[in-house]
């Protein structure tokens, strides 16, 4: 029996989530390095409470929202939540279609290719928007990216006001090195770091959020490797 706990020790890798981490704000307290992407309209308290930030094509231009490069060193999970408004115009040029304003979220690189990208659909007519996308980035190198919120079919009459975004994080419980899996990687930083005091390959060694990293969270890993944690 002891044979067959060791041996799961080395073979499984599992996934658990622990409590999320805010990596990222806009709203009217926050929002410097974010990039609105009419020139004539600049980010600030007031245009963020006027809804004047707001998502859609108009011509030969598409007004988007770009966040600032995010630093999500150990995560490998996130969510975008975005809090809005619904531009509604009706008169005879104009329906509003909330199709057409439905928004998608995409995650950028430094060099502002697309990385990963979702489209949340709106299928009823309220103003007030709230939704979350969610995105795995495991597998995302360097955990480096931007957000860039669009409307890429909204006119003026289905335009999406952002009034708030936060991004947060989580990590997976066990996953000391941030490799994105739990397996026996992880029990060998931790007893490098305490044996030699080699903290250089810790993410997250605090595995039991007891505030320092001691034997206990060698112990914490193993029981999230037999599953029984």
């Amino acid at each position: 029996m002891k044979r067959r706990a060791l041996l799961l020790l080395f073979l499984v890798s599992i996934m658990a989530s622990v409590a999320a981490q805010e990596l990222l704000t806009f709203d009217r307290q926050h929002f410097l390095g974010w990039i609105y992407t009419r020139s004539d309209v600049e980010i600030n308290n007031a245009n963020i409470g006027n809804n004047k930030i707001a998502l859609y094509h108009y011509g030969d231009e598409d007004y988007t929202l770009v966040s600032p490069m995010v630093e999500a060193t150990g995560v490998n999970n996130i969510v975008v939540k975005v809090t809005a408004k619904s531009i509604i115009l009706q008169d005879d040029e104009y329906v509003y279609n909330p199709t057409k304003g439905s928004p998608t979220v995409e995650l950028l690189d430094e060099n502002e290719s697309v990385i990963k990208s979702f489209k949340y659909y709106f299928t009823t007519t309220e103003v007030d928007r709230y939704f979350e996308v969610n995105f795995n980035i495991s597998d995302i190198a360097d955990r480096k990216f931007k957000l860039r919120l669009a409307c890429w079919n909204a006119d003026l009459s289905s335009a999406l006001a952002i009034r708030k975004v936060v991004v947060e994080g989580c990590a997976l419980e066990g996953d000391v090195n941030g490799d994105g899996v739990v397996t026996s990687a992880d029990v060998t930083v931790l007893y490098d770091y305490l044996l030699n005091g080699d903290d250089s390959s810790i993410v997250n060694g605090d595995v039991d959020a007891d505030g320092v990293i001691t034997s206990a969270d060698v112990t914490a890993v193993y029981s999230i490797l037999l599953g029984e944690s």
